[in-house]
């Protein structure tokens, strides 16, 4: 008989049964004072005798014990309502309600005339459908519910009917009884094929979430690997670069000077793979934080020009970049690495014609645009090429500037890190078009920055701190090389002890975040400025991308962060900014 009402997930149905137990239990309530109404019905117009009062007082004891089994459950938190126990005493309640009223049905059936008693037992047969249609969750209580009340409807009709009347009433009894149990089955059916569904989809739930928590787990991982292995290979690469950049301005031999260029375009390309994975473990591991600003697009476009149109000539293709002299509100770092890729892809890719960087309005937006005469990229590949390592040419150009296929993802990581909008069109055969809209701010003339003259290095008494003497080394020859008084040190106790006596406060100091016995560059640069009771400029300098410490500290100090390894332009370029007059700098 337990396979009439079967169920995949007994626990979850058990749980289900008793929340909706417990929301019918004050409708079984009234459906008892209403029995009890129509029983006092009769009563008053067949007298009352001790039958009908104990028949009274049973199902008001019913009626409170439902009452009362609803206020004491409403009350617990769900967990608590889940028993077995509670679902048998639903099935014995509903078992002794139909008992109750059978005995009722039975003795008034018994003495009243034909019409009577048949209308007894229709309203009979109608508490049963109102069982099946409102206890179906517990379909033993209907059970027992229904059959002393079916048992009792057919013992009146044979009681109180003649025999031809009587067999006709036993006959629709009997279908209706059918009727009904296929019904609660089917009812049954869908209570337990719905949380089937729940249960499943919970499941799913669960494992799409462990899922996602092993993918965020594993990115995590890679992250860590990644800023691990790398801030290692960045040390000799900074030095490396700063080596390689300080002898391409000392006089040697042609054919030294032109193993010395390629050493630099493999140091440069390389440097450039190493910044492509930085930006994209940092971007990954959500460390780089936007710090918005107003700004000028002026120095941007400017720098671009200057970067880009010796590339341009040696590949043999037109750069032309319009200037632009308004302002936008966004992260001027993550802007510039933008535009910087845009441009960098444009040019590599361009064998003939030329390139067109410039600015456009667009209501309260300004559009940066970037414009090539390539090849164009087919329909078909224009979402996927801001995947990483992807690539539309599978060799690279043939002076060796294809890149390693980050530009574009990087891009639409810092775009949507400052939520700016992305555009792309693209003709194959024709050319292409990158652009990002940028928020415009209006700037009085008399409020724009002016442009200062860049300022030299010569006579500038710069502090180095890193704890790898070949960086001190390279680093050294850079900035001396530049004309600078250079102070090394591998150590802010050994850079105090080198300047002590000296009446000249440092022009600007460079160092590295993390230095040897778990120092950090950050409380260098702290010392150094109370040492000399000024605010002297800083540079923190690191080649580690986890945790974004360094961003910090160095937001605390208000001092720029630039990442190993560093190309000797950029390490001064940096220093020229940093030395400008405060109210020169945009």
């Amino acid at each position: 008989m337990v396979s009439w009402f079967p169920s995949r997930h007994p626990d979850q149905v058990r749980i289900a049964q008793s929340v909706a137990t417990v929301q019918q239990l004050g409708s079984n309530t009234g459906f008892i004072i209403c029995m009890m109404a129509l029983g006092l019905t009769v009563q008053f117009q067949h007298g009352f005798g001790w039958l009908a009062a104990a028949w009274q007082c049973a199902m008001g004891a019913l009626g409170f014990a439902a009452f009362n089994s609803w206020s004491r459950l409403s009350g617990l938190p769900p967990p608590e309502r889940v028993s077995v126990r509670h679902i048998r005493d639903v099935v014995l309640s509903s078992g002794l309600g139909g008992t109750i009223w059978s005995v009722g049905l039975v003795a008034w059936a018994s003495q009243a005339d034909q019409q009577l008693a048949l209308m007894a037992v229709a309203v009979s047969m109608t508490f049963t459908v109102h069982a099946v249609a409102s206890g179906y969750f517990v379909p033993w209580s209907v059970v027992a519910f229904s059959a002393p009340v079916i048992a009792a409807s057919i013992f009146v009709l044979f009681y109180a009917l003649d025999a031809p009347v009587a067999n006709i009433g036993v006959l629709l009894i009997a279908f209706h009884s059918l009727a009904s149990f296929r019904q609660l089955k089917k009812n049954w059916n869908k209570f337990s094929h719905a949380i089937d569904i729940d249960v499943e989809r919970n499941r799913l739930a669960a494992m799409l979430q462990e899922q996602k928590e092993i993918a965020e787990r594993a990115v995590q991982v890679k992250t860590r690997f990644l800023a691990s292995a790398s801030h290692d290979l960045r040390q000799p690469m900074h030095a490396i670069s700063l080596y390689l950049d300080g002898l391409a301005e000392v006089e040697l031999p042609p054919r030294v000077r032109e193993v010395i260029s390629d050493a630099r375009v493999c140091a440069h390309d390389m440097n450039d793979m190493f910044r492509s994975l930085l930006d994209i473990s940092r971007l990954d591991a959500r460390q780089a934080v936007p710090a918005l600003s107003t700004f000028s697009v002026a120095s941007l476009l400017s720098r671009i020009e200057k970067e880009f149109q010796p590339l341009a000539a040696a590949r043999g293709i037109r750069l032309k970049v319009r200037h632009c002299s308004d302002h936008v509100y966004s992260d001027p770092v993550m802007v510039e690495r933008i535009a910087l890729n845009f441009v960098s892809n444009a040019v590599r890719h361009t064998s003939k014609g030329g390139v067109l960087v410039g600015c456009r309005l667009r209501g309260p937006m300004l559009r940066f645009t970037v414009y090539d005469t390539a090849g164009g990229i087919p329909e078909s590949e224009q979402e996927s090429i801001f995947e990483e390592f992807h690539r539309l040419d599978s060799a690279p150009p043939s002076d060796n500037t294809g890149g390693v296929g980050l530009g574009l993802a990087i891009v639409r990581r810092l775009a949507q890190a400052l939520r700016l909008n992305l555009v792309m069109r693209s003709t194959p055969g024709r050319g292409s078009m990158f652009a990002v809209d940028m928020p415009l701010v209006h700037v009085a003339r008399g409020q724009a920055a002016v442009g200062v003259p860049e300022r030299r290095l010569a006579g500038r008494l710069v502090v180095v701190v890193d704890d790898e003497p070949s960086i001190l080394s390279a680093a050294s020859f850079i900035l001396e090389s530049a004309g600078c008084d250079v102070v090394c040190a591998r150590s802010g106790v050994e850079a105090m002890q080198s300047l002590a006596g000296s009446l000249r406060p440092p022009d600007v100091i460079i160092c590295d975040y993390e230095l040897s016995q778990a120092s950090k560059g950050s409380d260098v640069i702290r010392e150094l400025r109370q040492e000399f009771n000024s605010d002297i400029p800083a540079l923190l300098v690191t080649g580690n991308t986890a945790g974004g410490m360094a961003e910090k500290s160095a937001k605390g100090l208000g001092v720029p962060v630039m990442y190993k390894p560093l190309e000797a332009s950029a390490l001064k370029g940096s220093l020229e900014q940093l030395l400008q007059p405060r109210g020169a700098m945009t």
